[in-house]
């Protein structure tokens, strides 16, 4: 028995009946033209300004790997898909002044409360975490202005409970992360410029409660990925007048580039093994110094970070998924 693209969207807007005759008349090996695909949206998604821009240069990407070289009108080309999406660490640095920074990776998890112990003796405060492979990562750092930070690894990703209970104690989220086996690293401040946190957990990338959030006053503060599932933290008195959202199956480097052509800045990044999320704001006070680079690295960039901190640069923000095709 099938049931046909009329009945099965006859209360959706258009675009799904067409999205949905698109993809399953495509042959097993057939190419997607993810570009075109996503376009059959656009009029679905407001507002414009606040979701993901569209550039040339993002189609012109597309045009290299065989998507995008033939007229609207014509069929795909068939392609045979070889290999798997290739996954890697993404680190964000920003400018500061000189300050005492640490990173661990590939941490287990009866090692994470040694480290951070040891952390907390010398001064540091986590700044950020990651996962990969279901061992951590953790940046901490003396530039974070917080006075008082708990954490809590937990098998349930972004354990509710917990939360709600140190934000009764006034600490807020500072820092998250999430495994591949499910399971969550959730770091809670104080210090913060913090008023409210509320955070949602979606099997897909929740832009209609961000867009929602975003008019009630909070801003995207820090979000992560466990498997295929996302979780996301939105604060009231983040610090940031503008946000958008950079969301892609490969890693937008156009699309970030404008932004920062534009005054933003990335604040948090988070990926899975089939898109990357970059949040992109810009602050209510004007930085002294805007310098903000990125680097993807196959392994955890060890090599890279001492040359960034030579030229004040620290780590900002760290992820491990999907960059390349």
């Amino acid at each position: 028995m099938s049931i046909s693209p009329d009945l099965m969207c006859c209360y959706c807007a258009p675009p799904f009946k067409l999205f949905l005759e698109t993809v399953t008349n495509m042959k097993f090996d057939e190419e997607p033209n993810y570009p075109k695909l996503i376009s059959l949206f656009d009029e679905l998604i407001e507002p414009q300004h606040l979701r993901p821009i569209r550039i040339d240069g993002a189609l012109k990407a597309g045009q290299k790997r065989g998507r995008g070289s033939h007229d609207e009108d014509e069929q795909p080309r068939k392609k045979v898909r070889l290999g798997s999406p290739a996954n890697q660490w993404i680190s964000v640095y920003n400018a500061k002044r000189p300050m005492k920074q640490r990173y661990h990776y590939n941490v287990a998890e009866a090692r994470l409360h040694q480290h951070i112990e040891k952390g907390n003796e010398d001064g540091l405060f986590i700044s950020s975490v990651a996962s990969s492979a279901n061992l951590w990562a953790l940046i901490m750092d003396a530039g974070t202005g917080f006075t008082s930070q708990v954490y809590e690894l937990s098998q349930i990703f972004l354990h509710k409970d917990w939360i709600m209970e140190q934000w009764e104690n006034n600490y807020y989220i500072s820092a998250i992360a999430g495994a591949t086996n499910g399971s969550s690293l959730v770091v809670m401040s104080k210090g913060t410029p913090y008023t409210q946190q509320s955070y949602k957990v979606s099997e897909s990338f929740p832009f209609k409660w961000i867009n929602k959030k975003w008019k009630e006053g909070f801003h995207v503060t820090s979000m992560t990925t466990a498997g295929t599932r996302w979780g996301v933290v939105m604060s009231r008195n983040s610090g940031y007048s503008e946000q958008v959202v950079e969301l892609d199956f490969l890693y937008p480097s156009e699309g970030i580039h404008r932004r920062w052509e534009n005054g933003y800045r990335i604040t948090s990044t988070a990926a899975t093994g089939d898109q990357a999320a970059f949040i992109l704001s810009i602050p209510k006070r004007k930085l002294t110094d805007e310098t903000q680079e990125t680097l993807r690295t196959s392994t955890f960039p060890s090599n890279h970070v001492k040359e960034k901190w030579a030229k004040n640069l620290y780590i900002a923000s760290i992820c491990y998924g999907r960059t390349v095709s």
